[in-house]
C-alpha cells in the first residue's frame, strides 16, 4: 500500500473513531471532547497501539511518513484550535468584570505554577522539568464550566461572568507565562536557572514582539480583512482570517521565540474586533469541530501510554490536589481581595478548576519540546480528564439551593409568559 493510500486510511480511521466517541460521550452526559480524547488513548499504546500494525509499521519508510503527515496536521490543529478560541473570546464581558476576573485569574496562575514547581523540585525533578509542570497547572479551559452555568441558569450571575472573565484573562497570561518558560529553557540550555541572560534575552525578544504585534496587528487585520471582503470569490474572509492566524503564529515562534499558539490566539482576537468576524466563525467552526479538534485529541491520546505512568503516582496524587486546591484558592483569593463574598470566592475558584484542551496543549507543547517525558505528560492528560470531569459536579453542590431554585423558577416562569 503506498504511502499517501496509508495516510487517507489512518486519518479517516482517526475521524471516524473520534467523533464516534464524542457522540457517545454526550450520551453520557460528558463532555464530547473528553471522547475524542479517549479514543486517541485507546488507539494508542494503552490499548489498541495502531503504530504497530502491520500497514502502519514505523520500520520502514511508508510507516514514517504517516507518522509525519500525522504530526504536522497535529500542529496545525492546534494552531487553529487557539486561533478560534481568540476568535470565540468575549472581550466584552471580560471588560465588565475586569477587577474581580483579574484578581481570580492572577490567584490561579501565581499559586499553582508555584505549587506544581516546588513539588516537581522537591521530587527531584530539574528546574526546567519543574517549571513546565507548573506552567501546565496555570491552564484553564473554561468550556465544561459555562455549559454548567448555562445549565444552572448562574451564567450571568456576579460569580459566573467573572468566571468567564477570569478565563479570558487567564489564557493570556498562561500563554505568555508558556511562551517565556519555552524561551528561558531554550536559551539556557543545561545552565542555571540563576543564568541572568537566558531571563533576560527571551523576555526581551518577548516583549518586542508583543508591543509590535499589538500595536500593528489590529490595523493591519482590520485592513486585510477590509481588502478580502472586497474581493470576489468564495470565503475570501475566512481565507485571510487562516492567513493571518498562520502569520502570526509563525512571528511569535520565529521572532519573538514564543509559542506559535500566542500568535496564533492574538489573531484570532484581532480578527474578532472586525465586522467579518461572525462569518470566519461560523465557517471555521465546522472545520475545527470536524477535522482539526479531533486529530489534535487523538494526537495526544495515541501519545499516551497508561502502563508507563505508574511509577509517579506519589507526585500525581499531591500534583492533582494541588491542580484543583490552587485553583480554588488562587481563584477565591483573588475574588475575594476584588471584594466579594465567601461563596462567590469558592463559586469562582471552583469554576476556574477544569484545564480541559487549554492543558492538553500546552503539555503537547511541552512534549514536544522535549521539557517534559512521557511519563510526565501522560499524568497530565489524565489531570486534565480528572479536572474536566469533577467541575460539573462541584460547581453543583457550589452554588446555593435556594439561589439555584429561584434560577429555576425564573425560566419555568418566563416560559409560561411565551
Amino acid at each position: 500500500m503506498s504511502t499517501s493510500l496509508q495516510i487517507l486510511l489512518f486519518i479517516a480511521l482517526l475521524i471516524a473513531a473520534a467523533k464516534s466517541a464524542g457522540s457517545l460521550a454526550t450520551r453520557l452526559g460528558l463532555p464530547a471532547v473528553l471522547g475524542e480524547l479517549l479514543a486517541g488513548v485507546l488507539l494508542g499504546p494503552s490499548a489498541l497501539n495502531i503504530w504497530q500494525m502491520h500497514w502502519l509499521a514505523s520500520t520502514g519508510e511508508s510507516g514514517a511518513s504517516v507518522a509525519g503527515v500525522f504530526k504536522v496536521l497535529a500542529e496545525l490543529g492546534v494552531v487553529v484550535l487557539m486561533f478560534v478560541a481568540g476568535l470565540e473570546t468575549d472581550i466584552q464581558m471580560a471588560k465588565r468584570a475586569l477587577k474581580p476576573a483579574f484578581c481570580a485569574a492572577s490567584g490561579g496562575v501565581v499559586l499553582p505554577m508555584a505549587g506544581g514547581y516546588l513539588l516537581s523540585r522537591w521530587f527531584g525533578f530539574g528546574w526546567r522539568e519543574a517549571l513546565f509542570i507548573g506552567t501546565i497547572l496555570t491552564a484553564t479551559s473554561v468550556t465544561i464550566t459555562a455549559q454548567t452555568l448555562m445549565n444552572l441558569s448562574q451564567i450571568r450571575s456576579t460569580a459566573g461572568s467573572t468566571i468567564l472573565g477570569a478565563a479570558v484573562i487567564d489564557d493570556v497570561l498562561g500563554l505568555i507565562v508558556l511562551s517565556l518558560v519555552i524561551a528561558v529553557s531554550a536559551r539556557s540550555g543545561g545552565g542555571s536557572v540563576g543564568d541572568w541572560k537566558a531571563l533576560v534575552m527571551p523576555v526581551s525578544y518577548m516583549s518586542g514582539c508583543l508591543v509590535a504585534m499589538f500595536a500593528a496587528g489590529p490595523f493591519l487585520t482590520r485592513w486585510l480583512m477590509k481588502q478580502a471582503s472586497r474581493m470576489h470569490g468564495h470565503h475570501m474572509e475566512v481565507a485571510a482570517a487562516l492567513s493571518i492566524a498562520f502569520l502570526m503564529a509563525f512571528t511569535a515562534e520565529s521572532l519573538g521565540k514564543m509559542a506559535a499558539i500566542t500568535g496564533a490566539y492574538l489573531a484570532g482576537l484581532f480578527v474578532a474586533a472586525t465586522p467579518s468576524h461572525e462569518r470566519v466563525i461560523e465557517e471555521l467552526r465546522a472545520m475545527t469541530n470536524s477535522f482539526f479538534g479531533p486529530i489534535f485529541l487523538v494526537s495526544i491520546g495515541l501519545e499516551v501510554n497508561a502502563w508507563q505512568s505508574g511509577g509517579y503516582l506519589g507526585f500525581f496524587a499531591i500534583l492533582l490536589g494541588i491542580a484543583i486546591v490552587g485553583k480554588i484558592v488562587g481563584c477565591g483569593l483573588g475574588a475575594g481581595f476584588a471584594g466579594f463574598s465567601r461563596r462567590d470566592s469558592f463559586v469562582v475558584g471552583i469554576g476556574m478548576i477544569p484545564r480541559g484542551e487549554v492543558g492538553l496543549i500546552t503539555a503537547s507543547i511541552g512534549f514536544a519540546a522535549g521539557l517534559v517525558t512521557r511519563d510526565i505528560y501522560a499524568q497530565t492528560v489524565l489531570l486534565v480528564l480528572i479536572t474536566t470531569l469533577i467541575t460539573p459536579a462541584l460547581l453543583r453542590y457550589a452554588f446555593p439551593k435556594e439561589l439555584l431554585q429561584a434560577s429555576v423558577s425564573e425560566t419555568a416562569a418566563a416560559e409560561i409568559s411565551l
